[in-house]
């Protein structure tokens, strides 16, 4: 029997979901966990993996469409069955763009005296112009008996800045970097506060110069997960929708990625469980992925603490912001040399300071202060 194809949650904030292209064509063989197609979120290009082997018999979609998590987008089976279903994904679609729309100046005679909210509108054109600040009623919709679609909504977002005067030192703000300053926006209704400690380096450091390719970045990975499953109050995300708690089951930790003017998170899966050289390896493929702004299946997906680690940039202490979508994020600082009180006396240390930032919402200072204890004591007694 044919297996539907739908689009993955994925983890992330929006339910829709933008197709960016079919990686096998129809009537092709999908062998599963092989690469299927490309999707484009709030956060990065992810590779989606085909969950059956079997041909593409049909696809329900096509580039551009943006639509909701769960959709049907096509059909997997043996070469000439029927499909049950064939019902065309656009019933399903929310605000589709069945192709680039030409950027040329729409028609915007406003609706004088009809409320914006009582415009004919998918919701995800209501969505994106909420985001981006454009007015309903200055757009003109294409969809039937003038809906407003998303691409209406886009081309007069595209039309309106081609109008802006970009002077000499300014320039336009690439649409990952857009992405970027909306997700920080939005933590600024996220109560957060900021637990810290010093930690006692010594062993840590001895312990990854014994193995080819490990840092600190690969025992803190695995010190968090630890610490995630001795605290699970922080392995918990905060929805505003209920408000609900939603519990994640694996301890998964995430890493923060920086890339050529960009940055993303990828999901290390349960780091706890890897040894060393499973580690190094895995941590190693999604840093060449994030780098490129291109995450696979893999290395995408919600987590609830996220590492961002500056130690090799020379820094002290900072603190960093916590993803509107997690529940904390670990600042790491660089590892250095200082003068230690201990039981011989004042000795230089190598040291290593750690500052935890968490959604109070999610949990207290006292769950902070356990799990950062947690991850301090895993690196100062060789896990």
């Amino acid at each position: 029997m044919a297996t539907p194809i739908r689009m993955p949650a994925l983890g992330q904030t929006s339910d829709e979901l933008t197709l960016v292209t079919w990686l096998v064509s129809e009537g092709e063989h999908v062998t599963e966990g092989a690469p299927l197609f490309e999707v484009d979120t709030d956060k990065a290009t992810l590779e989606v993996e085909a969950a059956t082997s079997g041909t593409l018999l049909m696809t329900l979609c096509e580039p551009g469409q943006t639509v909701v998590a769960g959709t049907v987008l096509g059909w997997i089976g043996e070469s000439g069955e029927a499909i049950p279903v064939a019902q065309p994904v656009a019933d399903e679609v929310r605000a589709l763009a069945d192709q680039s729309p030409t950027i040329s100046p729409p028609t915007t005679t406003p609706r004088r005296g009809v409320p914006a909210q009582r415009l004919a509108a998918t919701p995800a054109a209501r969505a994106l112009a909420r985001e981006r600040g454009v007015e309903l009623a200055e757009v003109t919709g294409s969809g039937p008996d003038g809906r407003i679609e998303r691409r209406d909504v886009l081309e007069a977002i595209e039309t309106a800045s081609i109008t802006i005067e970009v002077r000499e030192d300014e320039e336009p703000v690439p649409a990952h970097r857009q992405a970027i300053a909306r997700r920080l926006v939005r933590t600024t209704s996220v109560p957060q506060f900021s637990v810290s400690r010093t930690v006692d380096a010594r062993r840590a450091v001895a312990r990854a110069a014994e193995a080819d390719g490990v840092t600190i970045t690969h025992l803190l990975l695995q010190a968090v997960a630890a610490a995630l499953r001795a605290v699970p109050s922080l392995n918990r995300v905060w929805i505003d929708d209920g408000p609900r708690y939603r519990h994640l089951k694996r301890s998964d930790v995430g890493l923060a990625i920086a890339g050529e003017d960009s940055l993303i998170v990828a999901r290390i899966p349960e780091p706890d469980q890897l040894s060393l050289d499973e580690l190094v390896t895995t941590t190693r493929q999604a840093v060449n992925q994030g780098r490129a702004g291109r995450l696979t299946q893999a290395f995408s997906g919600q987590v609830a603490v996220t590492i961002s680690n500056l130690g090799m940039f020379a820094i002290d202490r900072f603190e960093a912001i916590v993803d509107p979508d997690q529940a904390a994020i670990l600042a790491v600082d660089r590892v250095a040399e200082r003068p230690a009180v201990t039981d011989d006396g004042i000795v230089a240390m190598l040291q290593l300071d750690l500052t935890l930032t968490v959604d109070h919402r999610s949990a207290d200072g006292a769950d902070a202060a356990r799990f950062l204890g947690a991850i301090c004591a895993h690196l100062e007694n060789d896990g």
